[in-house]
């Protein structure tokens, strides 16, 4: 099913009921098909249609609805541009996309015409552009009323994601796998008639077109959340005042909630990052409240599996490959894995996008050959999963996002978990942070449930009864909330610097208690360091660790090993166990120090030297 034939469909069966809701104005499914309509005979009538692409840039309200089901009603290709990105980034994505038209509205129209260059900006509430669309027909727009045939490889829409070289890439999605992927959620979740499917996704997130999607193509009320509104109490109080029943959003945001109050909501889906269980255990209530997982990479339009219901203390997993869709777990030689075995998740079928636009490189590389299926196409997700023999995928992490702590590889999401389980933790996230010595450690920001008073000590111990000593962060900082991208996932580049533990400080006394404080600062690029310091809460690792003991022993004349670095808890301990080595191995065991000295009249042969010497005599 094409878009436009999907967003229509229940058009003549629930004429009367209301389609779209904004606050105190709201729009019926006839009102809403008639003044699509025009609009989207105005942009006919402008030469628009299947093959161009144009821009959209109007805050989440209901005019962006309603423009919305204009460009697919042409034909065209709907790209949205969230107008509070930065203004490069919005420049950028209007000028990469080859747009012929851009559309927006008063209140952002600055930011989209200081961008748009070449491309026309058209000011969709301007009085004389408003006029110009009542004066149209608002009777159905047919094939034959486009300027080209619509067929389903066109592409529906062009979302951008973000690029690894921060260059963002735009995904182009064909309305081939659409319709299959709003069947399926749409029968999976529960979405009838009498559903209120809350709209509060950034129209720059594709999760935004599946609550739009299942919402219309049911017959369903769709709740528009204000533009400036993303979380939070003030998300809470549009889901309650609007008996919504239905949210689709991602961790971070529900995360920012609290789910007291919120009666009337039915079904929760959490899509766009992984999560922990104990975010289940406050959201679902079973019988009244179903929570689901659902997992998709842009790239395989919206979806490409989800969960059955999760219920508390059981295991997160992102579920099954849902109808119409192939999702197989391979090696790096395109081989399956066994069950239980983890490896990279490629996805095939009809949701498989074009590819990213104008970047035919990186869609060769990352749109490959199906080895399953004669002249068919995956997509290389980057996911690890391992598949359980009922075909449920879990999500492990990812392959390129990785810390590396004292040579372990560490997925930060299993931190996470341990956080979330933490009394009074009611949201946590892991990154790998770059310290001022150039290594790097773990460091972990944590929200309070409602009325909970949280320690960063406590909870540093608490996380250090379960994991290991090398998987504890090093820092642990409380924020009143989780900074957010206009997508509604983590904004990583928005938490604030982490501070680390440093105990009140008691200067070093004993020449070596002195140098192993200096060396110590030296090494992790601290100011000072007292004798009750720790090497580890410091944000020491293991190459840290080989450098101090390098130091150390030229320092000191004596090895020093490694692992009493990570056998001690201070300064001070350090230092007395050093001195306890020294006093054993006697001064200057095992180590030459390096000196200047008189240079000899015969130079002595090095090993390598005397064995060319050996071997030629």
């Amino acid at each position: 099913m094409l878009l436009p034939q999907l967003l229509v469909s229940a058009v003549e069966s629930a004429g009367d009921a209301v389609a779209v809701v904004e606050g105190s104005r709201s729009l019926s499914y006839r009102e809403l098909d008639a003044v699509s309509s025009r609009w989207a005979r105005w942009l006919i009538g402008r030469g628009v249609g299947p093959g161009d692409a144009v821009v959209v840039a109007v805050p989440r309200s209901l005019e962006s609805v309603v423009v919305l089901w204009a460009v697919a009603k042409s034909g065209a290709t709907f790209v949205p541009v969230d107008p509070g990105y930065p203004a490069e980034r919005v420049q950028f994505m209007v000028a990469d996309s080859g747009a012929v038209l851009a559309l927006t509205v008063a209140s952002v129209a600055q930011v989209v015409a200081g961008s748009a260059g070449s491309v026309p900006v058209v000011v969709v509430d301007e009085v004389s552009v408003a006029a110009q669309v009542r004066g149209l027909s608002s009777r159905p727009v047919s094939y034959a009323d486009r300027v080209r045939s619509l067929e389903p490889s066109d592409a529906a829409w062009m979302i951008y994601t973000s690029g690894s070289t921060g260059r963002p890439k735009g995904v182009v999605v064909s309305h081939a796998g659409v319709g299959g992927v709003i069947a399926a959620e749409r029968e999976h979740f529960g979405v009838d008639g009498s559903s209120r499917v809350l709209h509060v996704c950034s129209p720059s997130f594709d999760v935004s077109l599946l609550e739009l999607g299942v919402g219309f193509s049911a017959g369903a009320t769709v709740v528009v959340a204000p533009a400036g509104v993303g979380g939070g109490p003030d998300l809470a109080d549009v889901i309650a005042s609007q008996s919504v029943s239905h949210v689709f959003m991602t961790p971070g945001a529900l995360g920012s909630m609290d789910p007291a109050g919120l009666d009337a909501l039915r079904v929760v889906v959490v899509a766009g990052e992984s999560f922990t269980p104990d975010l289940v255990r406050r959201w679902s209530v079973p019988g009244r409240r179903r929570f689901f997982n659902a997992y998709g990479p842009t790239e395989t339009t919206i979806l490409a599996t989800s969960s059955a219901e999760l219920v508390p203390d059981a295991p997160v997993v992102i579920g099954s490959a849902i109808a119409g869709v192939g999702a197989f777990v391979l090696d790096e030689r395109l081989r399956p894995v066994p069950e239980g075995v983890v490896g990279e998740l490629y996805v095939a079928g009809a949701q498989v996008a074009r590819g990213y636009h104008g970047r035919f490189g990186l869609t060769a590389a990352r749109f490959v050959a199906d080895p399953f299926t004669p002249g068919g196409r995956m997509y290389r997700t980057g996911d690890l999963v391992r598949r359980g023999g009922d075909g449920v995928f879990e999500y492990v992490g990812r392959s390129d996002f990785q810390v590396k702590i004292r040579g372990f590889r560490i997925e930060l999401g299993e931190i996470d978990a341990v956080l979330s389980s933490v009394p009074g933790v009611g949201f946590a996230v892991t990154v790998g942070a770059a310290l001022a010595s150039g290594e790097s450690a773990l460091v972990s920001y944590v929200v309070p449930e409602a009325g909970a008073v949280l320690d960063p000590a406590q909870v540093r111990a608490s996380v250090g009864e379960v994991l290991p000593g090398y998987m504890v962060p090093s820092s642990v900082t409380v924020l009143d909330e989780v900074p957010l991208t206009p997508v509604g996932k983590v904004d990583r580049a928005a938490l604030p610097a982490p501070v680390f533990e440093v105990a009140e400080y008691r200067a070093p006394r004993t020449p070596v208690e002195i140098a192993v404080a200096e060396e110590v600062a030296q090494v992790l690029g601290v100011e000072r360091v007292g004798l009750d310091d720790s090497f580890v809460d410091l944000g020491g690792n293991s190459l840290a660790a080989t450098r101090l003991v390098a130091r150390l022993s030229a320092r000191l004349g004596y090895r020093v090993a490694v692992p009493v670095v990570f056998e001690t808890s201070s300064v001070q301990e350090l230092a007395a166990r050093v001195d306890i080595d020294t006093a054993g191995a006697g001064a200057g065991a095992g180590t030459v120090v390096l000196a200047v000295r008189e240079r000899p009249e015969r130079v002595p042969l090095s090993l390598a030297q005397q064995r060319m010497w050996f071997l030629n005599r």
